[in-house]
Formats: C-alpha cells, sequence, structure tokens
C-alpha cells in the first residue's frame, strides 16, 4: 500500500466516526474497562488469548513464565528462578529480553524505553497480575511501537469495594523465601490497594542469588456518574548477583551451574506512575485518557569475556590477552565491563470509542493519540580488576551516550457489524525523531550525534464471522513495525551504516469453537512475510553487541489451544479439567542471501525458532478444598546460529540446542469457607537438566525449586 493509500485508510476512520457518530447513537449503551484490551473476543480483528484470574489460581506458578507458557505460539526462555530477565518469544521472533514483544501493565508501557530501548528487564510479579492478555492479529496495530508478532498486557488486580487484607508466606528449597501483604478498602465512590512483596533466592547457577522488593499502591475515585480517575505507582528494586556470561563445553560438562563468573552483579531500581481517566460522555461515547511516566535505574557489572578489549587484558593481574584461550580459567584476574544505564519515559494518550447505527448496522470506532518522550543516559566503564566499579581507582569511561526519542502516534479503527460478520479497518501513523550524542567513545571524547526521523503507516484489515453460536471464524492482515534502536542503529560514528528498521506483512487465519460451556477451541494458521529482519550480529558470526540487517524472511506456522472441562469420571467430588496448547512453526527461514560463500545462510532456519512448542496441564479441585494442577511442557530442538551450526563449539556458543520438557506440579487445600489455604508448587519436578540457551555461552535451565506456603484471607 502507498504512503498515500495509507493516509486514505486514515482519513477513511475518520470519516466513518463523523458520519456515524450522529446516526442512531442514542441506541448504544456505553461499556468501559479500564486498562482492558480483550473486551469482546467476537468483535477483534485477528487472534486473542486471555490468561484468566482462575487460571492464575490454578497454574501455581512461581513466576510469570509459568503462566505464558501455555500460551499458544510463545516460547519462554529461562534464565533465572522469578524471570526477571524475561525472555518471551511470539511466533519465532528473537526471544533475547523481549526485545520483539510489546509488554503493557495495565496499558503502560513496561521496557526501559519501548522506541530506543525495548530490552526488558521488568514484569510485574504474578501476585499483583488479575489476568493476562495477548494479542496478536491486526488489532496489535493499536498498541506500538513494536507490532511485529504480538503483545502482551498485564491487568494488575482491582481497587475492592470493602475493606479487605491478605497475607501470603512461602519458603523453599534454594534458600527461597516470600512474603506478600495485600491491604485495601473501597466502596461504590472509589478505594484503594496497597501490595508489598519481597522476595529472594539462590539462582540458577553457583553463588548466583536473587532478592528484589515492589511496592505497589492503586487507587481509584468515582468522580461522577461514568467518571473514574485511576491513579497507580509501583516501585521495584532488584539486586541480583547474576552472571550473563555462560560456560564454555568443557566447562559445562563438568558441571552445567558452575559460575567463574563470581564478581558478577545486576541491580535494578524501577519507579513508575499511571494517571487513568475514564468517562462515558454521553450513550455509545467513551473517553479513555492515561498520563504516565517511568524512570529506571539497571547497571550491570561483568567480568570480560574478550581478550582484546582494552584494559580488560590486565598482564599487572597475570591476565595475558595473547595467553586467554580459554578465559574462564583466567575470571579471577582480569578486567571488568560496567553498564550503568538511566532510562526515564512519559506520554499522554487519549482515545474515544464511539458506538453507533449506520443503516440499522452496529459501528464501532476508535479514534487515538499518544505523545511519548524518552530519554537515555548509557555509560559504559571498564575497570582493571574482576570486582572493579566505577569509582575504582584505574576504572574509565569506555562509552557514554545519550539518546532521545520523540514521538507522536495516531491510531484509529472502525469495526462494522453485519449481521454475524464483524468487518474491521484499522490504520496506525508513527512519527519517531530520534537522536544519538556519542560524548565519549572507546576512550576518547567525541560529542558526535546523529539524528534519524522517520514516517510510516500501518494498515490492518480483519474479519470476524460468526457462523453460528460458540463458532467464529477470523481472518486479518496487517503490516508489522520493530522501530530502529538509536543505541546500535544510529550511530554518529558509522551514518553510513545505518541499520534500517523491522517490517513485516502479516497474515493470519484461525477459528474458535465453544463445545458448550465445558470445552474451548482456538486454532490459528499465520505467516509472517519480512521485508526487513534484524538479527543479532554475533549470529552471523559479527561482532557481539551489534544489529545487522538480514533482509527477508518469512515465519509461518499453526497454533491450536483446546481447553475441557472432564467429565466428573472421578466421582461427583471431583472437578477435573485439561488443557493443550500445541505450535508448529513450520518456517523460519532466511529468504535473502546473507554472507559470503559458504557462510551464506539463505535458506537456513532462523535461530531459537523451535518448530514445535507444547503444554499439556491436567488438573482438579475437590468439593472438600483439595486441588492439584500437573503440567509438562515441549520445547523443540533450535540453532543458536544462522549458519545452522550442529557440531557444538568449545566456547559453547554454537551448536544445536537439543529439545527438552518440563514437568510442573502444584497441590492446594483450603477447606469449606476457610480464610487460609496451604500451597505446595514444584517447578521442572523431575529435576531436569537442560540447555537453555547458548546467548554468550551455555546456559543450563533453572533446576528443581519447591515451595511450600500459606495465604491467609485478613
Amino acid at each position: 500500500m502507498t504512503s498515500a493509500g495509507r493516509f486514505a485508510a486514515l482519513g477513511l476512520c475518520a470519516l466513518t466516526v463523523l458520519m456515524g457518530s450522529s446516526v442512531e447513537a442514542e441506541e448504544v449503551e456505553t461499556v468501559i474497562v479500564t486498562g482492558s484490551i480483550l473486551k469482546d473476543k467476537s468483535r477483534l480483528p485477528g487472534s486473542a488469548f486471555e490468561v484468566s484470574s482462575a487460571d492464575l489460581g490454578r497454574l501455581a506458578p512461581i513466576s510469570v513464565a509459568d503462566l505464558l507458557r501455555p500460551v499458544p505460539g510463545i516460547q519462554v526462555v529461562s534464565e533465572d528462578l522469578f524471570g526477571l530477565k524475561v525472555n518471551i518469544s511470539v511466533r519465532g521472533l528473537t526471544p533475547r529480553r523481549s526485545a520483539r514483544t510489546l509488554l503493557l501493565e495495565d496499558g503502560m508501557p513496561i521496557q526501559p524505553a519501548p522506541y530506543s530501548e525495548p530490552s526488558a528487564h521488568y514484569v510485574p510479579p504474578f501476585e499483583r497480575i488479575e489476568r493476562i492478555e495477548v494479542l496478536k492479529g491486526s488489532g496489535e496495530i493499536l498498541y506500538g511501537p513494536q507490532s511485529l508478532g504480538g503483545m502482551i498486557n498485564f491487568i494488575t488486580k482491582p481497587v475492592p469495594d470493602r475493606a479487605t487484607g491478605e497475607l501470603d508466606l512461602s519458603v523453599g528449597t534454594r534458600n527461597f523465601y516470600s512474603g506478600h501483604l495485600t491491604l485495601g478498602a473501597g466502596n461504590e465512590q472509589g478505594g484503594a490497594r496497597l501490595d508489598v512483596i519481597q522476595k529472594a533466592s539462590d539462582g540458577t547457577r553457583d553463588e548466583h542469588s536473587t532478592r528484589f522488593s515492589d511496592v505497589a499502591l492503586k487507587a481509584r475515585v468515582r468522580l461522577d456518574e461514568g467518571q473514574t480517575l485511576t491513579a497507580r505507582f509501583t516501585h521495584f528494586v532488584e539486586d541480583t548477583a547474576l552472571t550473563e556470561a555462560g560456560l564454555t563445553a568443557a566447562r559445562y560438562a563438568q558441571n552445567p551451574f558452575a559460575n567463574p563468573f563470581s564478581q558478577d552483579h545486576f541491580d535494578l531500581t524501577r519507579t513508575a506512575i499511571q494517571l487513568r481517566y475514564d468517562a462515558a460522555l454521553s450513550k455509545g461515547i467513551s473517553l479513555n485518557t492515561q498520563i504516565y511516566g517511568a524512570e529506571t535505574f539497571r547497571a550491570s557489572y561483568r567480568q570480560t569475556d574478550t581478550s582484546i578489549d582494552s584494559m580488560t587484558a590486565n598482564p599487572s593481574n597475570g591476565c595475558d590477552g595473547a595467553a586467554r584461550l580459554d578465559y574462564e580459567n583466567f575470571a579471577a584476574r582480569c578486567g571488568n565491563k560496567m553498564r550503568p544505564r538511566q532510562f526515564s519515559f512519559a506520554g499522554i494518550e487519549s482515545k474515544i470509542t464511539i458506538a453507533n447505527k449506520v443503516g440499522g448496522h452496529d459501528l464501532t470506532t476508535l479514534l487515538g493519540v499518544r505523545f511519548h518522550r524518552e530519554d537515555a543516559d548509557r555509560r559504559r566503564y571498564n575497570g582493571l580488576t574482576p570486582n572493579a566499579r566505577e569509582t575504582s581507582p584505574g576504572t574509565l569511561l569506555r562509552d557514554w551516550n545519550l539518546i532521545q526519542a520523540d514521538t507522536v502516534s495516531l491510531y484509529a479503527q472502525s469495526i462494522l457489524q453485519l449481521g454475524r460478520l464483524n468487518l474491521s479497518l484499522g490504520v496506525r501513523h508513527e512519527h519517531i525523531e530520534t537522536t544519538n550524542k556519542s560524548v565519549v567513545a572507546n576512550f576518547v571524547e567525541r560529542n558526535l550525534a546523529a539524528s534519524s526521523d522517520q514516517s510510516l503507516t500501518l494498515p490492518g484489515l480483519g474479519l470476524n464471522w460468526t457462523v453460528r453460536d460458540g463458532f467464529e471464524v477470523f481472518a486479518g492482515v496487517h503490516q508489522g513495525f520493530a522501530p530502529p534502536r538509536p543505541d546500535r542503529d544510529v550511530d554518529p560514528l558509522a551514518p553510513a551504516n545505518q541499520v534500517r528498521p523491522e517490517e513485516s506483512t502479516n497474515y493470519e487465519l484461525g477459528m474458535r469453537l465453544g463445545l458448550g460451556p465445558q470445552s474451548k477451541l482456538e486454532a490459528t494458521a499465520f505467516w509472517l512475510d519480512f521485508q526487513e529482519l534484524i538479527v543479532a550480529g554475533p549470529l552471523l558470526g559479527m561482532p557481539s553487541g551489534t544489529l545487522v540487517n538480514a533482509g527477508a524472511a518469512t515465519h509461518a506456522g499453526a497454533e491450536l489451544y483446546l481447553r475441557h472441562d472432564l467429565p466428573l469420571w472421578m466421582g461427583p467430588s471431583w472437578k477435573p479439567w485439561a488443557s493443550i496448547s500445541v505450535t508448529h512453526l513450520v518456517k523460519a527461514q532466511f529468504d535473502t542471501a546473507v554472507g559470503e560463500g559458504s557462510g551464506n545462510v539463505r535458506g537456513n532456519r532462523i535461530p531459537y525458532a523451535p518448530r514445535w512448542l507444547g503444554d499439556i496441564t491436567f488438573g482438579a479441585v475437590t468439593e472438600n478444598g483439595l486441588g492439584f494442577t500437573l503440567s509438562a511442557s515441549q520445547v523443540g530442538a533450535q540453532y543458536a546460529d544462522a549458519r545452522n551450526t550442529i557440531t557444538q563449539s568449545s566456547d559453547g556458543t554454537l551448536g544445536l540446542i537439543p529439545s527438552y520438557s518440563l514437568v510442573n506440579l502444584g497441590l492446594t487445600y483450603r477447606p469449606g469457607t476457610a480464610n487460609w489455604e496451604v500451597y505446595l508448587t514444584s517447578h521442572n519436578v523431575l529435576d531436569k537438566r537442560y540447555l537453555s540457551t547458548r546467548t554468550d555461552g551455555m546456559f543450563a535451565g533453572p533446576p528443581r525449586q519447591t515451595v511450600i506456603g500459606v495465604r491467609l484471607i485478613l
């Protein structure tokens, strides 16, 4: 579609609003759903999935990752017990720090800087989550900037309408402990909710440990009939002894949980605020406005993993770069790379929804606008010793970049109901201005800046056909987009080698089938046609920390989800249920010749895109309050590089990642109307040893973790 055509589509949506707003609007009721996206699946243009509040109670999670594994089309690569280093892949896209998945909390961005730093290091603790909404269809273009594979919206628990309280205490293996206190009060005019969470545990590898605290305050005030004001404040602090450096093949074979990098550390502090105003302006017309902002400081301290980096090869400590054929043996003598980074963003977003009738047919139109600003202060220091910090003797500032992004987003969507058929037309327009100022580069003061100014329009079309009650067919197509990252893609030191943004055209066809109140089935076929795919440089044998345009690529496959409440064959006092989720990524390959000679990757499979994902969960609850959940998940084999290397390299970064399966178990007991509940959860109950990733070396997945706790209703 040409630019003129795209702007015409945007104008068409606006014209539809103006035409429809004056026609029979008085016959339509207005419904306000604060922070939610999945209001009515039958009207959504594409695939959608919800992890409900009931699912959260049944799945017995230890982290958010446990809640996302049953979602079709989603792979979660685990590096730590709590899932704080969240790696989410949707339909085969890169899982690394969820950089190609849009993450929201009550409709507010989660990533440190959604446009310039989409790598996620935070998701809200599952204890504060009421449900999770996942959108992968053409309706995704309403929620930018990432619109390639999918969007995940974490909906936090609501403000109570009465006095309430809850205390949840648990302990477990690997020095695990957790405490969660909830206090709330309210009435029909409003209320407030306070959540305080403290958690700690040993990490996945030796000498790993994690401790974090989360404080969240949420308040709601009813201003008038049909008008509410909701405010949310969160403060999250993480203190983790964690290494992001993997193991060599020899060390991994000796002990997959070894950690030669005992001085590595990661700190994160995140403070966010959100203010939402929701109003029914008149029958059929509602307004939703949010003002939001977040500030994130994250600092990682890593013992060096290369022998050629200045200062970190330090002969005075016995760290001779030329002799470091096996870096792990030199870990205690070599230098340290420090990456303290400060991010902040703020925005205001307003959208109006108009429900009316045109020619006797229901028409719902949404128009929205968002102004968003973000700033990043990225620094890197090199130190002479493994435990060096920014102020240590001899430490020098290696790199310092100041990044700014100013964006304006306009979006619109109209859904016309023609009997049992819903037709949708949507469009999103993004204007992005970014500046990257290199203050210091490779220890030298530069003070050079590069800027990027781009505008693009992303259309989306969809339909939902209710064949009969409980049976829907849906289809959609939309333009996908991921903005360039200024830290790597807008380089003032190499303006001629700018990385182009990622773009795709996404198609899907699916159906939803309800087999009575006990069963539901959803199946979707998808095709992601990338005109421009971006991959990490090391996947093509290029330096670490680089991103590279890899040209055209294709992701194609199918997803299946089946949920069934089983017959009462276990006796009248039992209520069993089961769910099955399967994803088959038939194709995930490079379509452009990238690399020379034998290094050409055209036709090769995209790294970290397994052909099969699966999850089977079975559970039951009895009338006397005893319940259990047993789940088994499967992740297929995957390549670690674009050349599809099968033989394992000595440094562990290359080679096939074998398939693996995990089993989780949950038990609960709450008799009758008791105000208490006891529970036991065991993740990886069979203590499966498996390789989760080869990024920067070999990483073992989390071992068995068992937790026992008590929940008191105050």
